[in-house]
Formats: structure tokens, sequence, C-alpha cells
């Protein structure tokens, strides 16, 4: 399995002292054309309702139109490679999650692109929190009391995942990890049909995205264990953290970021990442993010380098303990 060399997460860290001051020889200002934004995903999602807002956003205090385009496939490789292939003139941007810029240099045996040296991070907007969720009939009303059946009953709890590789499947590994506990893992296609199967009793728990099991816990077919962000969230206040319960440091989400090709003008990345921060801030961005259960993040350029690097090394044990690869 292909992973990132010390010298390549290098390369993460001092990327944004260095981009910063990059200035290839440009006679017109940025941007001087419509600017394409790519997601990785299909269309409809978290992420892609997100883009069109940023893009929306942009257009009006740039002056050019931010057309977003879908390119999907592969875990969201192929359309971050069409990014770190495009001209660095600040014209092709990127709005994804974390798996094709952190995760899937893990997962993938090789891949088209290498996102330490290919990519401009320029901004981070938005943290996807999940939650551990089990059917109301189960025994464990918390993470805790689920460790403590877990390591009462060892591999005989099954729990629902998403995809092999996900951000939801990623944190469950992780959680069993820390904790020590063996869970059954039932990997499922998509959020839909595991959902079905949890509401029907197929599965016992399950973990995702907190948007996918928000109204089954509102109505009381679901219970709430533990929210996998470092603190509690709006749409689920009463729910405690995991490592409010016993598992110190413990945080696996999933995150969307704004990235560009490598060696973009600094003028134009700074141009995006103030942007993007004055974005975060509209009462307008807030009411439109909490229904799709995303929290504001925002930073300037390093602290998004920096939690590449991070987000790789935490998965990196997590992810060679479990022999996870999706090809």
């Amino acid at each position: 399995m292909t992973s990132l060399t010390r010298r390549q997460i290098g390369a993460f860290a001092l990327g944004a002292a260095t981009l910063a001051v990059t200035r290839p020889a440009a006679a017109q200002a940025w941007p001087s054309r419509p600017v394409t934004v790519v997601v990785p995903w299909p269309a409809g999602g978290s992420t892609d309702v997100l883009a069109r807002s940023v893009a929306r956003y942009f257009s009006e205090q740039f002056g050019q139109p931010f057309v977003v385009e879908n390119r999907s496939g592969a875990n969201g490789n192929i359309g971050a490679a069409s990014v770190a292939r495009a001209p660095a003139d600040g014209h092709t941007l990127m709005v994804t999650t974390n798996g094709p810029i952190t995760n899937n240099t893990l997962l993938f045996k090789s891949m088209p692109f290498n996102p330490s040296t290919d990519l401009t991070p320029i901004a981070l907007l938005a943290e996807l929190p999940i939650v551990i969720a089990a059917r109301s009939q189960m025994p464990y009303r918390t993470v805790q009391e689920l460790i403590a059946h877990a390591k009462a009953n060892p591999d005989k709890v099954n729990c629902g995942t998403p995809p092999l590789g996900s951000a939801a499947h990623l944190a469950i590994e992780l959680l069993m990890h820390r904790a020590g506990i063996r869970l059954n893992l039932v990997p499922y296609r998509g959020s839909a049909p595991l959902t079905n199967d949890l509401l029907a009793g197929a599965v016992d728990m399950g973990i995702d995205l907190v948007t996918t099991y928000l109204p089954h816990i509102q109505a009381g077919t679901l219970r709430a264990l533990g929210v996998t962000s470092a603190e509690a969230i709006p749409q689920l206040p009463g729910v405690p953290p995991v490592q409010a319960q016993g598992i110190a440091d413990y945080r696996a989400t999933g995150w969307i970021s704004l990235l560009g090709p490598a060696r973009m003008a600094g003028d134009a990345v700074e141009k995006l990442n103030a942007a993007s921060n004055a974005y975060l801030t509209l009462d307008e961005t807030r009411s439109l993010l909490q229904p799709l259960g995303l929290t504001p993040l925002g930073g300037t350029q390093a602290e998004l380098s920096r939690r590449m690097v991070a987000e790789v090394e935490l998965w990196r044990p997590i992810i060679a303990a479990a022999n996870i690869s999706v090809e």
C-alpha cells in the first residue's frame, strides 16, 4: 500500500509558507475569467450544496462566475486528479471532503496525484460530525455502556457502517482500537440500505453522518450514543462527544476544504482564504450549514496544511492494523 513519506508530509507544512510568496508571471489580475469549482462527488450531497453556496458568494465578491462541476468517481480521486493537473492560474479550484486529499493515500495502492505536492491548500470550510447510534431496544445508552457490553460479548454486536474507507467506517475502527473492543462490522454500499436494516433490526447499531440518523433519533426509533466531534453539536445538544465519555483525544470527523492546483499565486490564495472566512461568518451561511449537519470551521492556509498532515498520521496505524483497502 502506498503511503506518504516523511518528505512528502513535510511538503504539506511547508506549502503554506512557500505558496504565499510564489508569483507565476501573469499580466492580468485574478480572476480574469470564469472559475471552475470541481466537486469530486455527485450532485446533491452536503459537499455539493456547500460548494454551490460558496461559489455564489465568490461570484458576488470577485465579479466573475464561479461554476461548480461534479466529477465523481474512485472515491473522489477522479475529480481531485483533474484539479491537480489543471493550470495553476487560480481558475480551477476544488471543494472536497478530506478523503481524496488525505485518507485515499492510505486506502489506495496507487494514487493518480500526490496531494502533498500537487495541490494548494486554501481554506477549511466545514466539519461533518458523525453519530454512533443504536436501536432503542439495545441495552446500552452511552458509548461507555456500549464498550462494557462489547467487552462482555466480543464480536457479537453487529454494527452497520457505510462503505469501507468512509469517514464513518474509520471512526468506528478508531473507537474499537482505542477502547480495545471488537464489534462485528457490517459494511453497506450506502447510508440508505444501512439505515433501513438498522431500523428493521438486522444490525444492532450503526454509525453515519448526523443528518442520516437525526430524524430517527428525534422520533425515538434510534438512540444516539455519542458524537465523534471534539465538542457537542447543535443538532444533538444533549449527546456527549465520545472523548467526553472516557476515550481521550478521540476526534473522527469528515471535513470539507477549498484547494487548488499546486503553485497557485499567493495573492489569489490570500483573497480566496479571506473570502472563505468571511463567508463562514454570515448568518445565512450558518442557517444553511446546520440542517446539512455541517459545522463551520475557517482558519488560515497553514491550519489546513497541518490538518492534512495530522489526518494522515491519525489514520495510518488504524488503516494498517485493520488492513483496509478500497482496491
